[in-house]
């Protein structure tokens, strides 16, 4: 069943053993409590957008929202997948899957998450469902990025929107993605580099010659948040939001991402700006479908050239314990 906040709205929903909270675009989400994360569970997270939808056959249904975007935050505690998927620019879904398959790859569907229609007057939608594959569980516990999540809607019902699973280091409070707000588990759903650039500079190596090496980063991000360094070379990555909050990170993994693109990032949250706003009580970052920033390759001419600016795209996802 779903239960809406601001209205008494009931859906059967297809999913069996799923209990769903949902939350019309419209309505107050304050109501919601927040809720202690368990410490033994393991805790995932996507960022899905239309342009990592993969086509099937021609004739297969349509596939991949250019205008969507959605965050999802999974958490695996026994034989029970509870999560949180937060989605704007997009038709009402009609189902929400677990896909084993590489980025760039369909594969079979593992885990349903829900399988009917939801109101057009949702935005968020939290639930739990019982798995009885305890080999999908581990599978989904270890090897995160073998799996892919995504929604399908009536417009696009060969999938809207899909993003890879990544592995989340702190708990989060599933509810809070449904709250908002500058103290949201999740900023906004996701904030996608508006215009960025990797910036490398030309440098001696132990070899004697020269070669483009990591300098800084130059981004705007949706929302307003700007991402640099704190000093060049040195860093430490931090971004800033317009009400002055602001975190830095420390890179917890990399997650290559294919020739020509900048990994993916794992980062551990530092509180570096004002004590309230946007950034108060972030965690952790994630920077996820990333595209291009590359440094270029082969030896460079520190005179001719000394800095390198290559445009890169990524998703960055800002999450509260």
């Amino acid at each position: 069943m779903v239960r809406t906040v601001g209205s008494r709205l009931a859906l059967s929903v297809a999913a069996a053993a799923a209990a769903f909270l949902a939350v019309p675009g419209t309505a107050s989400a304050h109501g919601i409590p927040a809720q202690q994360p368990p410490a033994d569970a393991t805790y995932l997270v996507a960022a899905l957008n239309g342009r990592n939808e993969v086509p099937g056959a021609a004739g297969s249904p349509a596939a991949g929202d250019k205008d969507g975007r959605a965050v999802e935050v999974l958490r695996i505690q026994g034989n029970q997948v509870s999560f949180a998927i937060k989605w704007t620019g997009i038709g009402a879904p009609t189902a929400g899957h677990l896909h084993l398959g590489a980025a760039g790859a369909n594969g079979p569907m593992k885990v349903l998450l829900f399988g009917a229609p939801l109101p057009a007057t949702l935005n968020a939608v939290v639930g739990t469902v019982t798995v009885a594959d305890a080999s999908v569980l581990e599978a989904l516990k270890s090897q995160p990025g073998t799996f892919y999540t995504n929604l399908h809607n009536a417009e696009f019902p060969g999938g809207a929107l899909r993003g890879q699973l990544h592995t989340v280091t702190h708990p989060v409070d599933l509810a809070a993605v449904l709250r908002g707000g500058p103290h949201s588990a999740v900023l906004d759903s996701v904030a996608p580099v508006i215009k960025g650039e990797q910036i490398y500079a030309c440098t001696k190596q132990a070899n004697g010659g020269y070669a483009y090496t990591q300098h800084n980063v130059s981004a705007r991000l949706a929302g307003g948040i700007r991402h640099s360094f704190v000093k060049d070379v040195a860093g430490p990555p931090q971004w800033i939001a317009r009400d002055r909050s602001a975190i830095t990170g420390k890179v917890l993994t990399r997650t290559p991402n294919g020739a020509g693109n900048i990994p993916e990032l794992d980062l551990d949250a530092t509180q570096s700006g004002a004590s309230k706003g946007l950034f108060a009580g972030v965690a952790e970052i994630e920077r996820l479908n990333t595209v291009g920033g590359v440094a270029p390759a082969g030896p460079c001419d520190p005179i001719k050239k000394p800095t390198a600016r290559v445009p890169y795209e990524a998703d960055y996802v800002f999450l509260v314990s």
